[in-house]
């Protein structure tokens, strides 16, 4: 069984949560834990690992990009804010 793709997306998650600028500290200790589960099992179910992998590990991507493959990104951008 190749685990790579699931390693990709448990590895995603913050990498993009970090691009967006979600401090994770803050968003852990607020309140927000039930949102933050639904956002990792919607990362760990994922079809776009690879548009998700590719839009984080280029940095001329367009800023808001990932709107158009990531399933928590208005989660991501509301709590960035």
């Amino acid at each position: 069984m190749d685990l790579a793709p699931i390693d990709r997306r448990a590895l995603n998650m913050p990498r993009m949560m970090r691009r967006l600028g979600v401090d994770v500290f803050t968003v852990t200790t607020f309140g927000v834990g039930h949102e933050m589960a639904r956002a990792a099992r919607r990362c760990s179910l994922c079809r776009t690992t690879e548009a998700c992998s590719r839009w984080l590990e280029d940095p001329d991507a367009d800023p808001a990009g990932h709107r158009a493959f990531c399933p928590n990104a208005e989660l991501f951008e509301r709590l960035a804010a």
